[in-house]
């Protein structure tokens, strides 16, 4: 009889443990089917591709960055006449008759490459000093980024493809480069950046090299610029090329309006892109004297050339944005640069015709 009863105990247990069992496998699935609801209602939020990191990010410490703007406006001034530089020399080396890919996909090239090496160690830049990040990656690696496909369909479309294949290239080189370079180091604290007043007995002593280097840099191309005749249209170039990459970095602030859709980023190339139209447009019909020409292919080369980025939109939409915000952010980035181009230059040359007036 007691066995019969220990065998009754052990057959309702048995089934208590399954059902304990399926009630805790029903329990985990909900649990999971929640969390995936949760991401996908976090979705918009760009949480997607991080859910996993963020759990790990919470268990960290938060570091604070102090950010001076003044420092930063001296440091962005070396920065992107260096990078002006380079992308006119880059452009000018492969402006050739025959040449097999246009000439503005290597300073293109160049730009995502140092922006790859930034991204992979940026906690290592930023806590050794967080100026040098920002000159490097919004100073010197702003490229010129919508050229005028105007044209052929077919062909826009390539110079795109090629333009996004070599500048997310360029991003995965650049983080090779940082892997045989700069040991990766784990991070034991999440870095935040906060803005500080400029208070002049606690600067260090980078800061007063970056503010002697900026304006040592913008009196030098003033000087040179208003004094030489030769090449004055490279000279006006690196005038507004800080201009340019202080508007971009002011309009970035903007990105964290909507994290599935950076509007600075967007607002500066939709902007850079309609200002190289009009300029365009006015060195092919309306400028005629030698010093407007050289002003106008300074404001396309060193203004423009700095305001738009193809390394920061690269970046954005392959590494920042969750894969469905990124395709919607690329294809309305692009397709609202074509419709800027068009309005500004394309209608004037179908309906009036364009007359070269300004050399190449």
């Amino acid at each position: 009889m007691n066995e019969i009863q220990n065998s009754s105990s052990s057959s309702f247990k048995s089934v208590d443990d399954k059902a304990n069992k399926n009630n805790t496998n029903i329990s985990l699935e909900m649990t999971t089917v929640a969390i995936d609801k949760n991401v996908e209602e976090n979705d918009d939020f760009g949480q997607v591709v991080q859910y996993e990191e963020n759990k790990e990010l919470k268990s960290l410490s938060t570091a604070e960055l102090k950010e001076n703007k003044a420092i930063v406006l001296s440091i962005l001034i070396p920065f992107s006449i260096i990078g002006a530089l380079i992308r006119i020399g880059l452009n000018t080396l492969h402006s050739y008759p025959g040449s097999p890919v246009f000439s503005l996909i290597y300073p293109q090239f160049v730009g995502c490459v140092i922006m790859g090496f930034c991204l992979a160690r940026k906690g290592f830049i930023m806590e050794s000093y967080l100026p040098l990040y920002i000159g490097l990656t919004t100073g010197l690696c702003g490229n010129l980024f919508y050229r005028f496909l105007i044209v052929a369909i077919l062909a826009a479309l390539a110079d795109i493809g090629i333009t996004l294949g070599m500048s997310i290239t360029g991003l995965k080189i650049g983080e090779h480069i940082a892997d045989i370079i700069i040991r990766n180091r784990k991070t034991h604290s999440v870095l935040h950046i906060v803005e500080e007043p400029f208070k002049l007995n606690e600067l260090i002593i980078p800061d007063f090299i970056s503010i002697g280097i900026g304006v040592v840099s913008i009196v030098l191309v003033v000087t040179l610029s208003s004094t030489v005749q030769v090449n004055r249209s490279v000279l006006f170039a690196v005038v507004f090329a800080p201009i340019g990459a202080l508007t971009r970095w002011y309009l970035s602030k903007y990105n964290a309006m909507k994290k599935s859709f950076p509007w600075g980023t967007f607002a500066a190339n939709m902007s850079g892109s309609v200002i190289i139209g009009i300029l365009f447009l006015l060195s092919n019909g309306i400028a005629s004297s030698n010093i407007s020409c050289e002003i106008i292919k300074g404001l396309i080369d060193g203004f423009c050339g700095c305001l738009t980025t193809i390394s920061t939109f690269a970046t954005e939409i392959n590494i920042t944005l969750p894969r469905k915000h990124a395709y919607r952010y690329a294809f309305i980035s692009i397709l609202m640069g074509q419709i800027a181009m068009i309005l500004t230059i394309g209608i004037y040359h179908w309906i009036v015709g364009l007359t070269t007036t300004c050399p190449a």
